[in-house]
């Protein structure tokens, strides 16, 4: 069925399969979301499993609730095969959670008492579920209980209808029929048992069974078989939950089994009369009672003592006539006894036929090569030709992972464990891989890594193992540790080129381009000797993201189109549809950007890769964003948002929330950036995406600094450090350092900030990451500068400003930043040439290299303007800092507004306008305290002193300056030992001095 469409909706993959049919995961090409698709076996007795589904189709589509598995649709096929449409509900059955993590009390009793209302309103409707079990429950991703499977369910008032239709003879048939077991034998009421008339008290006795399992950890009834366990359902009484689990109240032992009552008058008469005291328990639980009950596995789950052999045995152990060898041969016999049992009771490993075997294995020989698309198309064959080939499907869903379809991928795993509930039947270094692949796809990351570890130890040589482990580490962003482990692989074989390429998009995410750029020319040699070219489509691909990346437009889009034009000789659709959305953002021309990003989304609806259509709705949002079309790239984002939200795609829901925090940032919306942006990061942490939570994190960190909350920012930061640290990502932890030095030095908290810049070059240096380094040795020499620690910051800038982009990894903008920053530090040493040769130098640079930042020529024009009113050509100066404030104004960032009105000050103070010029400092000093940067506040204020006194108003002046010096020795306080350079600066001894404000003074 997978890939057949039926009326509108396309097969996707293979979900479940129970006794009344198979249940597909499938798209609804209407409506654009994923659903369930559920199908009936045929019987024997066709028309009978017919009425009897569409019997379903009718009762359960009357149902709404939170609580339950809304039925969406329900026909036929053209073949006359009924079919109903189901939600998908994604997350974990009860069965799941019990064999897992367990529940604490309270949860069990939360989880009762939702399904209770869940039936409440199935009874109210006039349904009977008479299949409730912990499979029928599942716990979706907010952990809210949804109710499955009606199909059992029957007319609570259809007993009453005629016998002459169709439809009566067909419910006669299944009370009657031999063969038909209705509902699951160890939640059967003793009503269903007898195959007595059964109405909602029914569901509320399996509702005991279940919640008595959830509290236990072994169901209430036990057997060998059907006869057994219904014989214990009728005639035995279950023993309090307490007497297995002693932190179960009475109150809850009593509420359980009178679930468990065998007459249902005897029971709750109605489903929410047992919700309402399953909350009234809840209520009164103590919340500090986390202690989880999990199920119990083996046989001895249950309470009653059959005669076996086993057990004659262990008696006989217990006579004291018994001699030593006799003891030693009955524990040999024993054990004996005891492995045959387990050895006969095991499933059986599947063994796939010949054709099926061979496509495995050379699905196993693709994933090696890293052709996953390949790969998949392999397994997909094996499995079509053997659907119970379990190592196929597993081997499946790994490709699909690898290609970002992780929807598809879980189906696959589910059908995993359909197949293979017991993955110890396998041979030991496949039930590893079984075990690491499905805490793979379950994000627990480091239970993967543990696996892979342990198949390295059966055996050390493999080089796909040490891959594998990597990829472990690599998700869990133990970037360094993954770097190992691809190292290990190429180690184990140099011609693995998989391994190679792995590597090379590590060392790329770290900065480290040469490393990079020698780990993909390595792969892409291997491949090609390979004649893989999916290979070498992935590894042009990664370096046209490295160049992209890089700010290198022209050699990405180079790359990429070598890429798309090995993806379209493999007819490889993925890797067509990623290389046409990466394509489009290299081309300049808007039109034919948008058509790029048009032909992917379509190629990606199509192929039914609704992942990567939600990723075209946000490319299509990033080209309107890169070109200012705010309002434009905010539709095409919400698109995304609504279109992942109804598809599940929790990771491209959370990613568009993160690009709408950007616009938001843009329009200096930036509270609700700041909430967009705690979505997104809380989604990515709940979803088990390490990475992408630690760049939100990052980024969310840098909207609380611009919102003036660095407090917020820092603590932030912080977190993210002792984390970064503890997973020992070496990357991770440079970036964060210069983060929290841009925070500090935002405060003008300057040797704090060099602390940090100078732990973060360290790293960067060391990652051979010329990029993040330039970045940090820049700002590093800001620091110093105005610490007064001048000899160290002009040899930073002057071994920067010696090396052109090509060598510092940057664009022109940041070579134009270098000159900038010069001619700051010339200001403050008070030497006006130099500054203005410097920032016409800058000028130059912007110009040559095309780079149109208002903000930057705001920057210029202030500091060019200060360096030539103040030395000597004051109209001049004067109009450059007019036209530099101005510019300042319209970019909305307040700061540069401020630090530019303080250049603004001082040029009207050269231009004999000391009233001007006294505005303009307390407007730029109003902003400076308000934003808490110290430094600037002191000498705004003591720039307005200085107009004041200019002006005649000597009250004025001595006001300013006493807050001035106050100011000013809170600075000092700060700088600790770094003081004295700071105040032996010559802006600041100026200032100083000729304002008044006395070395005494400002240190009392």
């Amino acid at each position: 069925m997978i890939g057949k469409t039926i009326s509108h909706y396309r097969i996707l993959g293979q979900v479940g399969e129970g006794g009344m049919g198979v249940v597909y995961v499938a798209e609804d090409l209407h409506l654009g979301r994923r659903v369930a698709i559920k199908i009936p076996h045929a019987g024997r007795d066709e028309s009978h499993y017919r009425a009897r589904f569409l019997r379903e189709a009718r009762s359960v589509s009357k149902l709404r609730h939170p609580n339950i598995a809304a039925v969406h649709d329900y026909g036929e096929t053209d073949a006359g095969q009924p079919f109903i449409v189901m939600e998908l509900v994604s997350g974990q059955t009860l069965g799941d959670v019990l064999a897992g993590p367990g529940l604490s009390i309270a949860r069990a009793v939360e989880v009762a008492c939702q399904t209770a209302e869940a039936l409440s309103e199935a009874h109210r409707r006039g349904v009977v579920h008479r299949d409730i079990k912990p499979s029928n429950v599942v716990i979706d991703e907010n952990g809210d209980v949804k109710v499955l499977d009606f199909g059992l369910a029957k007319q609570l008032h259809e007993e009453a209808a005629g016998a002459g239709g169709a439809e009566a003879q067909t419910l006669l048939s299944a009370h009657t029929r031999s063969d038909v077991v209705i509902g699951t034998p160890l939640y059967l009421s003793p009503e269903q048992a007898r195959g007595s008339k059964v109405d909602g008290r029914s569901d509320l006795f399996a509702l005991g069974a279940l919640l008595y399992e959830c509290l236990t950890g072994r169901p209430a009834f036990s057997g060998a078989n059907v006869i057994e366990i219904g014989a214990q359902v009728l005639h035995f009484d279950p023993p309090p939950p307490s007497r297995f689990n002693p932190r179960v109240p009475a109150e809850l032992d009593r509420l359980t089994l009178r679930a468990l009552s065998k007459k249902p008058e005897d029971r709750f008469q109605t489903a929410a009369e047992f919700a309402a005291e399953l909350s009234r328990v809840r209520s009164r639980l103590p919340a500090s009672d986390t202690a989880t009950t999990r199920r119990l596995t083996g046989a001895d789950n249950g309470y009653t003592h059959r005669s076996s052999a086993l057990i004659t045995m262990a008696e006989g152990l217990r006579r004291p006539k018994f001699s030593p060898l006799t003891l030693l041969a009955s524990l040999a016999g024993l054990a004996l006894l005891i492995w045959a049992v387990w050895y006969w009771q095991r499933p059986p490993v599947y063994k796939p036929g010949p054709e099926a075997a061979r496509l495995y294995g050379q699905g196993v020989d693709a994933m090696r090569e890293g052709s996953y698309y390949k790969a998949s198309d392999l397994f997909r064959q094996a499995v079509q030709r053997e659907e119970k080939f379990a190592l196929a499907h597993a081997r499946l869903a790994e490709a699909l992972m690898e290609m970002d379809s992780l929807d598809l991928a879980l189906a696959e795993m589910m059908n995993v464990t359909r197949l293979a509930p017991d993955f110890k039947v396998y041979p030991r270094a496949d039930a590893l891989y079984l075990e690491a692949l499905h805490a793979t796809l379950n994000r627990e990351y480091a239970a993967a890594a543990e696996s892979y570890r342990k198949i390295i130890a059966l055996d050390p040589g493999s080089p796909q193992a040490h891959l594998d482990l990597g990829r472990a580490y690599e998700k869990d962003n133990q970037t360094q540790k993954a770097v190992q482990s691809y190292t290990e692989a190429t180690s184990k074989d140099n011609s693995y080129a998989a391994a190679f390429l792995r590597l090379g998009i590590l060392l790329a995410r770290q900065g480290n381009q040469a490393g990079a750029t020698n780990n993909f020319d390595r792969a892409q040699r291997l491949f090609a000797e390979q004649r893989n070219k999916e290979g070498e489509a992935a590894v042009r691909y990664q370096r046209g993201r490295l160049f992209f990346n890089n700010k290198k437009p022209v050699e990405a889009r180079a790359e990429f189109e070598q890429a798309l034009r090995l993806a379209e000789e493999t007819k490889n659709a993925y890797q067509r549809v990623v290389t046409l959305l990466q394509l489009a953002q290299t081309q300049e021309d808007l039109a034919q950007a948008q058509k790029t990003a048009q032909a992917a989304f379509e190629l990606a609806q199509n192929s039914g890769m609704s992942d990567q259509v939600a990723n075209g709705h946000i490319t299509g949002g990033n080209l309107l964003f890169s070109r200012g079309d705010l309002e434009g790239a905010e539709r095409a984002y919400e698109q995304a948002r609504i279109y992942a939200g109804n598809f599940k795609l929790r990771r491209y829901e959370a990613l568009a929330y993160a690009n709408l925090a950007g616009v938001r940032e843009k329009q200096r919306r930036l509270d609700e950036a700041d909430q967009m942006l705690e979505k997104a990061r809380s989604f990515f942490i709940q979803g088990g995406y390490r990475r992408e939570a630690d760049q939100q994190a990052i980024v969310l960190a840098r909207i609380k600094k611009r919102r003036g909350d660095y407090g917020g920012a820092l603590r932030l930061l912080e977190e993210q450090l002792g984390l970064a640290e503890q997973s020992g990502d070496v990357g991770l932890t440079g970036t964060i350092h210069q983060e929290c030095g841009s925070v500090l030095i935002s405060q003008e908290k300057y040797a704090e900030a060099l602390k940090h810049y100078g732990e973060s070059s360290k790293t960067f240096r060391h990652l051979r990451n010329q990029q993040q380094l330039t970045y940090s040795l820049l700002n590093m020499a800001g620091a110093l500068y105005s610490l007064g620690r001048y000899e160290e910051a002009v040899g930073l800038l002057g071994e920067l400003a010696g090396a052109g982009p090509e060598t510092l990894g940057v664009g022109m903008d940041i070579v134009a930043a270098v000159h900038l920053n010069l001619a700051d530090l010339e200001l403050t040493r008070l030497r006006f040439r130099e500054a203005a040769e410097h920032v016409r130098r800058a000028l130059a640079v912007m110009k040559d290299g095309n780079v149109r930042s208002d903000v930057m020529l705001a920057w210029a024009d202030s500091d060019l303007g200060l360096a030539e009113a103040r030395g000597g050509a004051a109209a001049r100066g004067l109009a450059l800092c007019e036209g530099a404030a101005r510019l300042a104004s319209a970019s909305k960032d307040e700061v540069l507004a401020a630090r530019v009105h303080y250049s603004l000050a001082l040029a009207l103070l050269e231009a004999g306008d000391p009233r001007g010029a006294r505005a303009a400092a307390l407007h730029a000093q109003e902003i400076f305290a308000r934003v808490g940067r110290a430094d600037s506040d002191w000498r705004a204020l003591a720039v307005a002193g200085k107009a004041s006194r200019r002006a005649g108003d000597e009250t004025a002046a001595r006001e300013y300056l006493a807050r001035a010096a106050s100011s000013l020795k809170q600075v000092e306080q700060s700088l600790g030992a770094e003081a004295g350079g700071y105040l032996s600066r010559p802006d600041v001894t100026w200032l100083r001095g000729d304002f008044g404000v006395s070395t005494a003074s400002a240190s009392r």
